[in-house]
């Protein structure tokens, strides 16, 4: 390795360690946020209530105001009040972390006695605890003597937001977005993906920076009661939903399947490994910890899936960045944590299950019903895929409001989502389940899913990140027990991720560095571990501590991937095989075909559909296409309706191409066709006679006035072998400087790969007339030599790229081009010319005086390529 290449490796590592001290000291400035809170501020103090009931004062902490406190403290006592299954003689005083006195009721801890309420108070904090309980528990035995049947209420009162509430939830969110845009930006600059900055954002609105110092204006902005904050949790549940969704939209199966023995051991033993690990630690965690004393089971698998978690947007984000998303360790470390997605989507599953949450399941063992109703779910989900195909087809082609099939993906999300809910299981399956199908259905393009993208991740998905924030604050995390059990997770987290995968590296011969960089990877929780933080405090399986401690393991993966992965995958050499394979599919990526995933075929049933059978299999060969075929039945058809489509059936093999025959019933055939091919499909697939010499259009009235009409791609078929039979061995395309000439030879180098053709580029040259150019204009003769070598070297590429039989030659015509075209056929023996076409102004339908003379002169047959308008 020279010099210079050294030295730009060891200033790319200096720029990345500089990168994490930023980010280093961005955390410990936010951790230090309340330390210097607390010494700004003096000593508050606030009533515990129990109604209008005084139990006793409580003071501020280094954390925690006073009146967060309190009110913390109320309404976990109201909870055990309303409940009215309580026994006050069972209140006790025991040691939590870091030795505080805590007052518990059973099994749930009420309230700590700090070394902050000691020093007020002037006792020591055991007595201080003791007398808290004594108060405490003479105010549930008066609240539990006094107890009445709650009234049943009246059945025309109703209770409804106030405008207050209304004003207030308009306000939280305006801020959360604004805060979040700000620190999204900021930590872009830092080189940081800016979900770290969007948490970041409520991080600082909430308890651990603004709560500290402006208390009073922090309660009255984002106040705790159960009506206002439910009202932001319900947006941000439903920002998690769509999440999910897009989640499982950019999942890949057949990249999992395509990877092969690679994909899955890192699946597996890069999954397994830190499950089990999370899982065996979360026993030496303190009680204190799980938000269930009993649940202890639930926590363990909980910890192990906090450990296992991976986040897919923010591992592509990096690869796109870093341009290695196609090359083979990206493909590895995207499948990894997309495989990583996967299954612990499933967990989560668990976990609710665990958890005892009954989730709107009915009576009966809540485990069985959701064992049998997630695999019932899942049954019916890959089974009915045909099905929810066909509903959103039909919604695209039916419904008349442009927006009809964004809505019916959110009916969809919805219902799946409320479906896994019903059973036990969360909503998180059912999301990430619907986003799955709608990524394999051919109506959903990129412009369909765009506008989903642009709300949830301008508006749901920040307000979700910023509102994780809110009620959780760091600075508890400065306590020396919590520090260190922060420190060790996140530590035995990536130590436990990275010994997996790099051991599943090993298992199949992958590189030290490679390895390493699909760990570092699939270590990033990102969204990911914020949806699971959340679900898991919504289930009471964890505390407010906890919380805090998997959010800022989430921050912390999340920050330390983009540049460790950077690092390590500048480390991975690029193999001669891989350069080449690189090369290869950039090339077909940029080809007209690649984006055709829906073909309309109208037919009357005349055997040359079989032609058009075999071009449309050559498509099919190389990407999975839908094909509807219509038939318009006017009024004077015969009445055997499957007619026209059984030599449909006999043409197209349906291993390759999707058929869903179509019957209109309408004496105007032409209208019916332009109507069905603005629905939004990719090519439109027509075949044509041979037009008489003297015709006013220029492939029949029908197909010119589809052709001027409609924006969709179209492909015009004409073959004098009216049997359909001919083979297709040699296709010769002729090329200009044109765009479309490009498009038009990459459509029959597309054809000829599939159907194992030779290709023959026909370049064009009117011969050299030396007594009509003078030296200065003989420049412009340069100029289009330049381009058409140009034009043959990408063709090259891509016919190399598809292994196909390629010649390139130029031929001189002395007069028209068309005649040259003919005549380059007939040499070359051809069995298809593929030409490119665009509509000339006027009032009706004309392509040009060359694909005139070569419809109705060539001695094979032609296919016509139109673009988009």
């Amino acid at each position: 390795m020279s010099d210079w290449q050294n030295d730009l490796g060891f200033m790319q590592d200096v720029k990345i360690i500089r990168k994490l001290k930023q980010f280093a000291l961005l955390v410990v400035a936010l951790l230090c946020f309340p330390l210097c809170a607390s010494a700004w501020r003096a000593v508050e103090y606030c009533d515990v209530y129990i109604g209008s009931e005084k139990v006793f004062t409580v003071t501020n902490t280094p954390v925690m105001s006073a009146i967060d406190r309190a009110q913390n403290i109320s309404s976990r006592i109201q909870t055990i009040v309303a409940s009215g299954d309580f026994n006050p003689t069972h209140l006790s005083v025991r040691k939590g972390l870091d030795n505080v006195p805590v007052i518990m009721l059973d099994n749930s801890p009420i309230c700590g006695v700090t070394a902050e309420d000691s020093a007020v108070f002037g006792k020591s904090a055991d007595a201080v605890a003791i007398e808290w309980a004594e108060a405490l528990k003479a105010k549930l035995e008066e609240a539990k003597s006094n107890a009445v049947p709650a009234a049943t209420p009246k059945a025309h009162e109703s209770k409804t937001l106030n405008e207050h509430a209304v004003l207030l939830l308009f306000l939280e969110i305006g801020v959360l977005l604004l805060a979040s845009l700000i620190f999204g930006e900021l930590m872009v600059r830092f080189g940081q993906p800016a979900i770290i900055g969007q948490i970041l954002a409520g991080l600082v609105l909430g308890q651990t920076v603004f709560g500290n110092f402006f208390p009073d204006l922090s309660i009255q902005l984002f106040p705790q009661d159960s009506s206002q904050s439910k009202l932001i949790e319900a947006v941000s549940w439903i920002g998690v939903s769509f999440l999910l969704m897009l989640t499982g939209m950019e999942t890949d199966t057949s990249m999992l399947k395509r990877l092969g023995k690679p994909a899955l051991y890192i699946a597996l033993i890069g999954l397994i490994v830190p499950l089990v690990v999370g899982a065996g630690l979360s026993v030496l965690l303190p009680a204190e910890l799980r938000g269930d004393p009993n649940g202890s089971l639930a926590f363990a698998v909980f910890v192990g899936t906090v450990f296992a978690v991976s986040s897919v947007p923010v591992v592509a984000k990096i690869l796109m960045d870093m341009k290695l998303l196609k090359r083979d360790v990206g493909q590895l470390v995207l499948s990894a944590s997309l495989s990583h997605d996967l299954l612990c989507c499933l967990l989560l599953a668990v976990i609710a299950v665990l958890s005892d949450s009954k989730g709107g399941a009915g009576g009966g063992n809540p485990l069985l019903t959701a064992i049998i109703g997630t695999i019932g779910f899942v049954a019916v989900v890959y089974f009915g895929r045909p099905l929810f195909f066909r509903m959103l087809r039909w919604v695209n082609d039916k419904v008349s409001t442009s927006d009809g099939l964004i809505t019916s993906m959110i009916v969809m999300l919805l219902l799946g989502a409320a479906t896994t809910q019903a059973l036990g299981i969360h909503i998180v399956l059912g999301a990430f389940a619907v986003g799955v199908i709608l990524s394999q259905t051919p109506v959903i393009n990129h412009k369909v899913v765009r506008p989903l993208e642009i709300v949830t991740m301008a508006f749901f998905a920040p307000i979700f990140f910023a509102a994780s924030g809110l009620n959780v604050n760091l600075g508890a995390l400065l306590q020396p027990k919590l520090a260190g059990i922060t420190l060790f997770l996140c530590a035995a987290s990536m130590a436990s991720k990275l010994i997996g995968c790099f051991a599943a590296g090993k298992l199949t011969n992958l590189g030290p560095w490679e390895s390493l960089a699909i760990g570092i990877g699939a270590n990033a929780k990102g969204s990911m571990g914020l949806i699971l933080a959340m679900l898991g405090y919504s289930l009471h399986i964890i505390t407010l501590d906890m919380l805090a401690i998997v959010i800022f393991v989430s921050l912390f993966s999340t920050a330390v991937a983009p540049p460790l992965m950077k690092w390590t995958l500048g480390k991975v050499q690029v193999t001669e095989e891989e350069r080449v394979r690189l090369a290869k599919e950039e090339r077909r990526a940029r080809t007209v075909l690649s984006s055709i995933r829906r073909v309309l075929w109208p037919t009357s049933g005349k055997a040359r559909n079989r032609f058009i059978g075999k071009l449309l299999d050559s498509i099919g060969k190389r990407q999975v296409i839908e094909t509807v075929v219509m038939w318009v039945k006017t009024s004077d058809s015969a009445d055997d309706t499957d007619r026209p489509f059984e030599s449909i059936a006999k043409a197209i093999d349906t291993k390759y191409v999707e058929l869903e025959k179509r019957m209109v019933k309408s004496d105007q055939t032409t209208d019916c066709i332009i109507d069905e091919a603005n629905l939004g499909y990719d090519l439109l697939v027509m075949a044509t006679d041979k037009p008489p010499a003297g015709a006013e259009h220029v492939f029949g009235k029908l197909v010119d006035e589809v052709i001027l009409n409609t924006s969709t791609r179209v492909l015009v078929v004409y073959d004098p072998d009216q049997s359909g039979d001919r083979e297709i061995k040699k296709v010769v395309v002729p090329v200009s400087g044109s765009e479309l000439s490009v498009s038009a030879g990459e459509f029959g180098i597309s054809v000829a790969s599939s159907l194992g053709a030779k290709v023959t580029i026909v370049s064009i040259a009117e011969s050299e007339l030396e007594d009509l150019y003078s030296e200065e204009t003989k420049s412009g003769e340069k100029i289009q030599k330049n381009i058409t070598e140009d034009i043959q070297g990408s063709l090259k590429e891509l016919a190399n790229a598809l292994n196909v039989d390629f010649t390139a030659i130029e031929v001189h015509a002395a007069s028209h081009p068309a005649q040259a075209i003919i005549m380059s056929a007939q040499q070359q023996d051809a069995d298809l010319i593929v030409l490119g076409a665009e509509p000339k102004m006027g009032k009706g339908l004309f392509l040009g005086h060359t694909i005139n003379f070569v419809l109705r002169n060539a001695p094979c047959a032609v296919a016509i390529l139109k673009l988009q308008a």
